[in-house]
């Protein structure tokens, strides 16, 4: 077979990886904080919760592709990357087995993280199996109801910066509250673009996304708000905490005003696809260099 020609193996697909920045970034930026606390890291409870976070997500990922075939809410006409239970490329039953496996896999490495961080981390790690599941299934799926950015804000921001600066120092600090929200925009544009891309789809099978429930216009706006809330959180950090290298990061989404350009203005179709993976290349570059500028800020690059 060409090379050329051949299809991506369609478990990778499943897991979605343009994405899966979402989860890793948050944890890298709520490291340097902790760092930045106490001087020094646990390694192996750093990598546990970078593994963990990014089993999260892909069981998230796995349960969006299998619930919502299920659904009936895949179709022909989808704008977005094949979804491989609906294409028939992965059975079902299949999919269903992969999402018990990985969910398991979570909670037994997990099960570490919950004895060193006690009771704050074993309800955060909890609540948020749940919700890897609940963010399409159960009773009041997240993504169905208009709350996939919220989930996006709070999980692959707070919860992510906030928990993993918690493992490693045992307390909670303000500024880690703060700056786990720029993440959390970011992440909620990404969920926010994939939401504008398939605004069609969605109002035929009744799934209440933000975009359905306010129009492809909000929508748009929403995203570019949400990138703005981005740097204007590390303009306030920078004169709050005197974090002054944090400034020239503020002008990072210029380096991609072309992606913000087309989310903005151009037709909805498949390019949005390549538009929701710089985004989240956006993320992973916002999370290295803000925390970059804040080993600067307080002297403890070596």
């Amino acid at each position: 077979m060409n090379a050329a020609n051949a299809q991506p193996n369609p478990w990778i697909l499943a897991t979605r990886p343009k994405t899966l920045f979402a989860s890793i970034a948050p944890v890298l930026l709520g490291l340097t904080l902790a760092y930045i606390h106490q001087n020094s890291l646990d390694p192996l409870v750093a990598f546990l919760t970078l593994f963990c976070a990014l089993l999260m997500q892909v069981a998230s990922n796995i349960a969006n592709d299998y619930l919502d075939s299920l659904k009936g809410v895949d179709t022909e006409k989808r704008l977005g990357p094949t979804r491989v239970t609906h294409a028939g490329l992965i059975s079902a039953t299949q999919m269903r087995n992969a999402l018990i496996g990985v969910l398991f896999l979570a909670l037994l490495l997990g099960i570490y993280l919950m004895f060193v961080g006690g009771p704050v981390i074993i309800f955060v790690g909890l609540i948020s199996l749940y919700f890897a599941y609940g963010y399409t299934g159960g009773p009041f799926p997240l993504s169905h109801n208009g709350l996939g950015e919220v989930a996006a804000f709070v999980f692959f921001g707070i919860v992510a910066v906030t928990g993993t600066v918690y493992l490693q120092t045992h307390e909670f600090h303000l500024i880690d509250f703060v700056m786990a929200m720029g993440p959390g925009f970011i992440s909620a544009t990404i969920l926010a673009v994939n939401n504008l891309r398939d605004i069609e789809t969605d109002q035929e099978t009744n799934k209440r996304t933000i975009a359905v429930r306010f129009g492809e216009n909000f929508q748009r706006r929403l995203c570019l708000a949400l990138i703005i809330c981005s740097s204007l959180l590390l303009i306030l950090v920078a004169f709050l905490y005197h974090y002054n290298w944090l400034l020239p990061v503020c002008f990072l989404p210029l380096a991609f005003t072309g992606n913000w350009i087309q989310i903005l203005k151009r037709p909805i179709d498949r390019s949005l696809n390549m538009a929701l993976a710089k985004t989240a290349q956006y993320l992973l570059v916002y999370c290295l260099l803000s925390s970059l500028a804040l080993l600067m800020s307080t002297g403890k690059l070596l």
